[in-house]
């Protein structure tokens, strides 16, 4: 064994350490190495060979804050000097005072939480506490939804390429439809259809056993990965009361939507919903230390008082992790984060709705707050997408990936490499006009290569 403080270091040695010894998430595996990112700062980040570009995705839809504010490294800083973490079954300050502030700014009376590392990890809470408050085994998710990595979280991801390789389990699963209008599954248009897609939840809910099977339904409230879907106003709403009649509980996943993303703390304060458990993460923390949190309605929670809690982890409630989020939640309030957030999102649709006349790639342009998404067309007539949702995902064989390596080489960064024909433009919340100007202008280039790819 060699010195293990001795390992070289060069350029030439950290890319074959990247290439030799490193799995690239959802990926083939490269036979070079990936760019390599030494700095961040707001929403701009610089490479290795000296490069800075501008960062529109929030490193998918995370660092909603920007980078590397020095209010929440100092925060992290000091948490370290004192404790880093310690056994969950003991208490800290950090995860005592940040569970007591989602209680402050999650809507209803939401108020109890198990905070842990990351997205995943609090959907796959969330479906434990749904089973063990409801006695029931069944699960509604949607089509065109990723809910995380998991064996119980990937079962709930329905329609997402990455779930087509993993062997599912940890729940029985029953797939509806999404409120997808560009692409009704009913063949329909909003407002005459009467919100079909959540009428046929209701009928799926009665067929699986209604109130004595169904133990709840999860959803995205403006789907993220895999296409930017905001709902129509009266779906969620409708939702509610759907789940309130069949005692199925209703679990909201913010861990994109959530925090400012769309303009308002969370995604379902858009349409006053309070959903019987919401899951979180991304914002949370802006991705400054891994972190999640699943937040549940005040009677779920009263319930464990009673019941076992059959859910933990060596991680939960990790006190840098805690720290950061103490850091990060009030930045939201002190820099009118939120509302710069719906005042730059209106923008920057009203400029990407614009790449919409200008592009005939652009079959759709949707969003709500700084969450914008493009979806790619061969045809804007047909609908018909540039790429069929199975197509391989290699660069130089998907259009929508060639977009994204030219948006790379134009010195910005989008969120490209998700499924299907979607880009999304989810830039810090910091975000300025000036900055959106040249992010559009960027974008408005790098179009042109799927421009290439659509028909008359």
């Amino acid at each position: 064994m060699i010195d293990l403080r001795s390992i070289p270091s060069s350029k030439e040695d950290l890319d074959s350490y990247e290439v030799e010894h490193n799995f690239q998430s959802w990926s083939y595996q490269p036979v070079q190495s990936p760019m390599r990112v030494v700095s961040a700062k707001g929403v701009r980040f610089t490479t290795e060979d000296g490069r800075e570009r501008l960062d529109f995705s929030s490193c998918f839809v995370s660092h909603n804050i920007g980078h590397q504010d020095t209010r929440v490294t100092a925060a992290i800083s000091d948490q370290a000097k004192t404790l880093c973490s310690f056994a969950p079954s003991l208490s800290t300050k950090p995860r005592a005072l940040l569970a007591k502030m989602l209680a402050e700014v999650t809507p209803g009376d939401l108020s109890r939480a198990f905070i842990s590392l990351g997205g995943t990890e609090a959907n796959e809470a969330a479906v434990k506490i749904c089973h063990q408050f409801t006695g029931r085994r069944k699960m509604l998710t949607r089509y065109r939804t990723y809910h995380g990595g998991t064996a119980t979280s990937m079962s709930l991801s329905s329609g997402d390429s990455r779930g087509w390789f993993q062997v599912m389990g940890g729940t029985e699963m029953v797939t509806v439809p999404q409120p997808y209008c560009y692409r009704c599954m009913f063949g329909q248009t909003y407002p005459e259809c009467d919100l079909q897609c959540v009428k046929y939840i209701d009928e799926v809910i009665e067929l699986e056993g209604g109130s004595e099977k169904v133990a709840g339904i999860i959803c995205e409230p403006v789907t993220g990965a895999n296409g930017i879907i905001v709902p129509p106003p009266e779906y969620f709403p409708r939702l509610r009361e759907i789940c309130d009649r069949w005692g199925t509980l209703l679990i909201t996943d913010e861990v994109m939507s959530g925090f400012g993303r769309t303009g308002k703390w969370f995604a379902v304060d858009h349409w006053d919903v309070v959903p019987d458990i919401m899951t979180m993460a991304k914002g949370l923390s802006g991705a400054y230390v891994p972190l999640g949190a699943t937040v549940v309605r005040k009677h779920i929670g009263d319930r464990f008082k009673e019941q076992f809690f059959s859910h933990g982890a060596t991680y939960a409630g990790h006190a840098l992790g805690c720290a950061a989020a103490l850091a990060v939640i009030p930045i939201y309030q002190e820099d009118n984060l939120i509302e710069n957030s719906a005042k730059m999102g209106k923008y920057l649709l009203e400029k990407a709705l614009e790449l919409k006349d200008k592009h005939p790639c652009l079959g759709d342009v949707r969003g709500l707050g700084l969450f914008v998404g493009l979806e790619l067309v061969k045809n804007k007539k047909t609908r018909e997408p540039i790429m069929p949702l199975a197509a391989k995902v290699r660069p130089g064989m998907n259009p929508k990936l060639e977009v994204a390596k030219k948006l790379g080489e134009l010195g910005m960064m989008a969120m490209a490499a998700n499924p299907g024909n979607v880009i999304a433009m989810a830039p810090a919340l910091i975000v300025t006009k000036d900055e959106i100007d040249e992010g559009i202008a960027i974008m408005d280039k790098a179009l042109e290569v799927a421009d290439a790819y659509t028909e008359a």
